[in-house]
């Protein structure tokens, strides 16, 4: 039985061309060949090409998280089929009942593990990789109940985390790169309420290089918008929703 070695450049366009569309299970079992494979088929650009394919692929994966459990099945055709589900385990030890998913991108989950600080986390089901956006940041860094995130991927095939963080009537934007694991924070439009807690914003929404978080006003729809974060420029700006007017805004009591 002969072996040969492929040169870098060679390897590296049958890596993106070729091993990038074999399911993840497959890619998996080609990182024990050699050395060089497991390099190339574990680096962050590989990583990203084969999410990109595997998500024009019609077969995908749902991820589901329960009170009592994680897991994946198949998505064939735009139908469940869970013949062959798989249960994962979470990296961090927490009760699932903690976890809420806050975005998805590129096979990558932002997490949020809620508690006394809710602690912001990236990451990937398929190798069980996580990081924690929130090391060594104040307890009142992240608030699922106030800041909105989205992920995006810049020119530089970066994996970046957009929070907009909403304290006391101001909304601080920060960008966390993957690659460089700091954060950096950028400026803010002026203008009034758009912190406030009257308002509830979704988590970004990615479509053309642009993340949109609605923002919709919980009494009055006529003060309802849209933040548009640029990912190629990194500004923000706010777009017009158009207003429905049949609909009326009302206040109702909490249940408690």
């Amino acid at each position: 039985m002969y072996f040969f070695r492929m040169e870098p450049l060679e390897f590296e366009m049958f890596a993106h061309e070729i091993l990038s569309r074999l399911p993840s299970k497959c890619v998996g079992r080609f990182k024990s060949v050699c050395k060089q494979w497991r390099n190339e088929l574990s680096s962050r650009m590989f990583s990203i090409i084969h999410s990109r394919r595997m998500s024009n692929c019609e077969h995908r994966k749902l991820i589901t998280l329960s009170m009592s459990s994680i897991y994946i099945d198949n998505l064939i055709g735009g139908k469940v089929d869970i013949s062959e589900r798989k249960f994962i385990s979470f990296p961090v030890d927490t009760p699932l009942s903690n976890l809420t998913i806050l975005a998805s991108q590129y096979g990558l989950l932002l997490m949020c593990i809620q508690g006394p600080s809710d602690q912001l986390i990236l990451w990937n089901p398929t190798t069980n990789k996580f990081l924690n956006l929130c090391h060594n940041k104040p307890k009142s860094f992240f608030d699922i109940k106030a800041d909105a995130v989205g992920i995006y991927l810049d020119s530089f095939n970066d994996v970046k985390i957009l929070h907009l963080q909403r304290r006391m009537d101001d909304v601080v934007p920060r960008v966390y790169s993957r690659n460089t694991h700091q954060w950096k924070t950028l400026t803010f439009f002026k203008g009034p309420d758009y912190a406030s807690r009257l308002y509830l914003w979704s988590p970004g929404t990615l479509c053309n290089n642009v993340l949109y978080f609605a923002s919709p006003h919980y009494w009055a729809s006529a003060k309802s918008y849209m933040i548009a974060f640029d990912v190629v420029s990194e500004t923000l700006s706010k777009v017009s929703i158009s207003q429905c007017t049949h609909v009326v805004a009302r206040q109702s009591r909490p249940m408690l």
